[in-house]
Parts: C-alpha cells; structure tokens; sequence
C-alpha cells in the first residue's frame, strides 16, 4: 500500500498531490480478477466500474478497490478507510444504492464530493488561485509561451541528439554557456520574436534554469513512455533485459518491450533503464515489475523472457526467469541466440591449437602496427601508392566512393562480428603491411627492428596465411547468421531456419571446400612470396618430424579445416538444443515456405492447447478448429500471400489484406510465437547510447535525468511526434510557478 498523503512533511504534501494527479488513477485492465466469496457466491471486480465512476481504483496484488480523490485529500484519522487505507472489496450489488460505494460517495457536501472538488481544480490549472487573481495581458501569456515553446524544442533538439545540456561557465559574459544556452540564442537570432520575448522576460519567468530543462525532459521522456505504452495495447509482450556498467561503475539495468503492433509489425522498443544496487535476481525481478506496474504492463500478459545466459538469468530455480514464470507460466524464456553464437564461435577458436595460435598472431599483428601513429600513418601511405599503381595497371576499377584507404581493424574480445572485419582487414593490406614492416626492420628505430622482424616473420608462414584464409570463409557463413540474428524484426522460426541454413552450408564446406580454399592460398602465396610446402609431402612440424606420419594435405584439411568445422557443429548442436522443444516445432506449422507445407490443423490447436491456454477458451479453440479447415485453403489462393518467406511477413500481409479479422484465433496465436525473443542485441545497442550519453566528462547525472535522455534519444520517432501544447499543460499541472 502506497504511503499516505498525510505521512508526509507538510510542505510536501501539494508536489506530491501534483505528481499524483498527473500519474491519475490506477486501473489496470486485466484479463482475470481473482474470485472472492462474497454474499454466498464467488463475485470478482468489472474493469467496466472504471467507466462508471473515474475516480475508483483497484490493486490487483489486495483484490481491493480505492478511490483515489479521498487518498488524495483525506484528513487523519480517515474519515472513510475503507477506501483510503483498508480497501473495499463488496462487489455484491455494487450497481444498488445500497452498495457500499454508493454510500461512500454520499450527498453533495459528503467528504468524497468535496475531494472530487479539489481533484477537478487541482487538474485544471484555470482554476488555481494564481490563475484566478493573476493579471497578466494575453501579449504576456503568449510571450510566456513563447519562451516556453523555445525550451521544449531546445530541449528536445540536445537530448535526441544526445549532447550535454550544461557549460562550466554559464554566466551572462561566459563565451561558452553550453549547449542549451547556444541553441536559445540560435533561436533568438533566427527569429525576432523569441530574440524580443527573452531579452525582455522578467528574472523568474526566463524557463531557462536547469531546474526547468530537467523537468521538460522529464515530461517528454514520460510522454515517449506513454506512447509506447499505447503501442503495445492490450497485446501479448515480452521483457529483453541486459545489465551493463557505466562509466562512473555502476550497474545499469535496460528493460526493451518486445511486442506485435497493430498493423502486424514486430516491434523492440527501449523502455527504461534503471541503476540496481545487485544484480541478483529477486531484486532485478523487483525492478522490473516495478516499472511494469506503473505503466499497468501486467505479468500475466508476458509471453517471453530473453536474456543472455548468467546464472541469476537463467536459473532453473531462482534465476530471473524462473522468478516470473512463477507468476506468469507462459513467459518462455529463450536464451540469447546472438550470445549463444558468440560463444559457439569462442569454443570453436580455442578448441583447436592452430586457429588460437592463429588469433594470437592476428592480434599481435594489428596491435603492432596500429599501436603507433607513424606506423599507422606509414601503412595508409604505402596503400594508397599501391592503389594508385592497381588503378594505373587497370586492376582496380575506379568510381565514387572506391578504392578508399583504410586500416587494419582490431578485433574485440566479445564481438566475433569484429574478427571478420579484423580478418578480412588484413588479406586487403597485407601487402602493404609487409612492406611496412619491411621499412621498419630496414630503417625504423633499433628498439622496433626486433619486432618489427618477428611479426613479419610470423605472417609469411604457411600455416598463418591458410588459417587466415579459412577462417575468412568460416566466418562469413557465420556472419550472416550473426548479423541476422540483431535483427529487431526476426521471429523464432526463422532464426531456426538461418541457423539450419549456416550449418548446412559448413557442412557443405568441409565436403567439398577444400580444392577452392587450397587453390585461392597457393595463389595467394604466389602473390605475396610465402613458401608453400608440397601437400604430397609427409607433414614435419618444425625441425620435427611429426609422430604419426601423415602428409602435409591430411594434416590442413583433416587437423585444421575439418576440425575447425566439426567444432562449429558440435558447438552449434549443443548450445541451439531449441529444435528438440515442442514449443519451436509446433510454431513451425506457420512456416509459409513452400506454398504452405508445414501447415497442419493438429499442430495449430495443440500449441494453443499446451503452451497457450490462458489466451484461448473453450470456445476460442471450436472457432480456432474450424479457422484452420478455411485459412491454408483461402491462404493458398490469394496471390498476395504467394512470396510469403516468413512467418513476420505472413502477420504484416493478413493485417494488410484485413484477414486477420476473418481468421482472429490464428492471428492471435500468430502474434503470440512472433512475440518469442531472438536475441537481445537491442538491449546492447542502448548500452552503446549509453557510451554517448553518460561519457567521462559527463559520468555525474541523476538516474531519472539519465533515463530521460536515453528513452529520447532512443525512441526519436516518439520524441518528435511530441506537440508543445501538451507539454506545456503538462508542464502547467506539475507545479506552481511564482
């Protein structure tokens, strides 16, 4: 139960009257209320009271009613606390006038009356007191608004943008008054009006302090969150959720809604971002229903958890996941696919000795060459001179934007997508790079020569320059699927099919990829001058000759080649186990591939049976029975649904078409596998807002002021559809302004 209004200091009472009456009253609209003996029968709330009285409030944790204008304004001790403080639970003839809250509201002078009263003018601006004996000309009024509308666009502008608001100087005289000083007096140059209205606006009615920025930004983030909130409806959603640590150490919790809009589009929209003093899960899970709540975004309706795979995630017992599917059965909780990838990828590279050996060597390379600035500076000169010379003898071709310098590219440590860049990096300027590397042994400095020589001794190796080859070719197949996987519109299924589709094809590269791969290093070899060893020839390592005795081609492709690839496998195997779960096989009677083939009736009504039934009722399943004996036929006909790939474009395409109101126990149950999460590459994506938010200079912010600046940034499609004149009101209920 929220603290009483009169358990507050007395000069605190009307700021926290205001925030409620902007908040309003809670009522949530949820699919079951609880039954209750009452009067001899088992009676529940009706969400439809809320219509018939606005002020009636209802805590879905007590099973008890409230109103909020007599929370608002009561006296103490309460003169009605069953309303206020204990909660009314008599849903027995609630309509009669003998009802107990009919008797609660009473006659015209009755305490509820009178808080009504004070509620309806405290909401209403024009009736406060200052409003009333305020003399101010409609010429003030609008200047007023007129500095107001600056602030608000100036305001919106820095924080999409995502740049710093304040200067450490911001006096009158300051050259450098920060940013938000900088954009009024931009508009003030740009228009006469704002120029006039700021230069003679009286010392407290500027709009321009900190204070105000931060309570403008505050209302534009609430109002992003608002928007999203409407988005999502009453649809089914899912919970991405990742922690990382900012800049000045501490914990930040990202919350992304993922949910089917509408017109059929899957969405990922970033939310909130909380700072957690743990990140144990019992008190992320108190966070998170935290926010939920306030934003009546109830449990029962989650249809999905993602995360990656940490132990206080994923726990079978008391990890996160485990925490809500008590509450809420039917939120499945799907790994990460994009994390589970990454690590797939790092097995497989410390699983065999040459593809470590391999990396370690990569690294060494890069950071020796890029660590210095001269030596960068000495690798973009010498390329660009090959350029010029490949342009000359016709073996470039020349065009817009082609044939641009660039530089070797380091690989991060949890980011596999960087390796492919790092790799393929390198095979474009390893000539350039040996010749640098050249010039430094030649002419660089004496401390330098050493290992300048000992890296390029290390690239002209035959077993560097074919593990350099071979993992360019693993990881582009990889890459695909990695890239596809951070998509915010890719579904489960066809995350399955990718990922089918990937080790198909490494299959297929460890049957008949050898002759390609030996052919492009050999030429490869030939071009930059590495000996190759004869494949014939019995394989020696070193001066030593190798124990079993094996040829030079068996020990490449069955040592190195194949078992880079049944690592991959083995690894793929084991850690996407998904396929085994009923759950994804019965989705995948919705795969649209083929004209449809998949599709099975039996299948569609057990998933709706087994992993849905709190979202179908006896009924809906009858009138889903017999949806599926009309839907593959009317499907099969239409040609708009002829290229169907995936199940996503299947949902967009039966809204566009408005079959989904001829087939809604389908569509439902469409909406609900598409609501299934893939990855949680959104949830990274806003830590990497966070970097340009919240940077070192920057590290002291509040966590609401942070928040505001993140959902704006991030949602700048919600941001901008944001009008003035709401913000003003708004911004007008907050508080008085004297």
């Amino acid at each position: 139960i929220r603290r009483p209004i009169c358990k507050y200091p007395l000069n605190e009472r009307d700021n926290i009257r205001r925030a409620y009456v902007v908040l309003g009253p809670y009522q949530p609209h949820l699919s079951f209320y609880p039954l209750s003996f009452d009067g001899g029968q088992c009676r529940k709330f009706n969400p439809r009271w809320f219509k018939e009285w606005p002020w009636l409030e209802y805590s879905a944790e007590l099973d008890k009613a409230f109103c909020f204008p007599c929370f608002l304004f009561d006296r103490y001790p309460s003169h009605h606390p069953a309303f206020t403080e204990h909660g009314f639970q008599g849903w027995k003839n609630v309509m009669s006038k003998k009802s107990g809250i009919v008797f609660h509201m009473g006659g015209i002078n009755s305490p509820h009356n009178i808080a009504m009263q004070k509620w309806e003018s405290l909401r209403n601006p024009s009736k406060h007191i200052e409003r009333v004996i305020s003399t101010q000309s409609s010429q003030e009024v609008a200047d007023n608004r007129l500095r107001l509308i600056t602030t608000i666009e100036s305001v919106r502008l820095l924080a999409r943008q995502g740049c710093a608001f304040r200067g450490h100087d911001e006096s009158v005289n300051s050259s450098n008054g920060g940013n938000f000083n900088a954009v009024v007096d931009s508009f003030g140059r740009m228009n006469i009006d704002v120029r006039r209205v700021f230069q003679n606006a009286p010392g407290n009615a500027k709009y321009i302090s900190p204070l105000i920025q931060k309570q403008i930004l505050n209302i534009l983030g609430n109002k992003v969150r608002i928007k999203i909130r409407e988005e999502v409806g009453d649809a089914k959603f899912c919970i991405l959720v990742d922690e990382a640590v900012d800049v000045s150490n501490r914990e930040q919790m990202a919350i992304i809604l993922r949910f089917v809009d509408c017109d059929g589009f899957i969405r990922e929209r970033f939310f909130k971002v909380l700072s957690v003093a743990d990140t144990c899960s019992q008190t992320l899970k108190d966070e998170i229903s935290k926010v939920l709540t306030q934003y009546d975004l109830q449990v029962e309706n989650m249809r999905g958890q993602g995360y990656d795979g940490a132990s206080n995630m994923r726990g079978e017992f008391n990890g996160l996941q485990a925490l809500f599917r008590e509450e809420c059965p039917y939120a499945y909780y799907v790994h990460c696919f994009a994390h589970r990838l990454q690590l797939t990828l790092n097995t497989a590279a410390k699983g065999v000795h040459d593809i470590w050996e391999f990396f370690s060597t990569l690294s060494l390379i890069v950071n020796f060459v890029d660590s210095s600035a001269k030596r960068h500076s000495a690798l973009r000169v010498i390329r660009e001179e090959e350029i010029a010379d490949l342009v000359a003898a016709g073996a470039l071709e020349t065009g817009r934007g082609a044939n641009q310098t660039s530089t070797l590219q380091r690989a991060g440590a949890t980011r596999w997508g960087s390796h492919l860049r790092s790799i393929s990096s390198l095979i474009k300027l390893f000539g350039a790079t040996q010749t640098t590397l050249a010039n430094l042994v030649a002419n660089g400095p004496n401390k330098v020569q050493g290992e300048a020589k000992s890296v390029g001794n290390a690239m002209k190796r035959f077993d560097f320059v074919f593990c350099l080859l071979l993992m360019h070719d693993v990881m582009k197949i990889t890459d695909f699927l990695c890239q596809s996987l951070q998509k915010k519109a890719i579904d489960i299924l066809n995350a399955l099919n990718f990922l089918s589709i990937t080790k198909s094809k490494l299959q297929d590269m460890r049957e008949d990829g050898w002759d390609d791969l030996i052919m492009r290093v050999e030429a490869f070899c030939c071009e930059y001058d590495i000996e190759m060893p004869d494949m014939s020839s019995p394989y020696k390592k070193s001066t030593r000759a190798c124990e079993q005795n094996i040829t030079n081609e068996h020990y490449y492709r069955v040592n190195i080649l194949n078992a880079v690839i049944d690592f991959q496998l083995a690894e793929l195997d084991s850690r996407f186990t998904d396929n085994s779960l009923e759950l994804l096989i019965l989705s995948a009677t919705f795969d649209p591939r083929d004209n449809f083939r998949s599709f099975k009736c039996e299948d569609v009504c057990n998933l709706a049976l087994r992993f849905y039934p709190h979202d179908f009722t006896s009924y809906d399943m009858l009138a889903l029975d017999m949806e599926c004996g009309y839907f593959l036929a009317d499907i099969q006909r239409d040609p708009r649904f002829a290229n169907t790939t995936t199940v996503s474009d299947l949902c967009r395409r039966l809204v566009e078409s408005r079959k989904s109101a001829f087939f809604p126990m389908i569509y439902r149950l469409i909406c609900l596998v598409l609501t299934l999460p893939v990855s949680t590459a959104t949830t990274e994506r806003a830590f990497s807002s966070m970097t340009i938010i919240k940077s070192k200079l920057r590290n002291k912010m509040e966590d609401e002021f942070f928040d505001d600046l993140m959902v704006v940034y991030i949602e700048k499609e919600f941001a901008d559809s944001i009008d003035n004149d709401s913000v003003i009101a708004e911004f007008e209920v907050s508080g008085s302004r004297r």
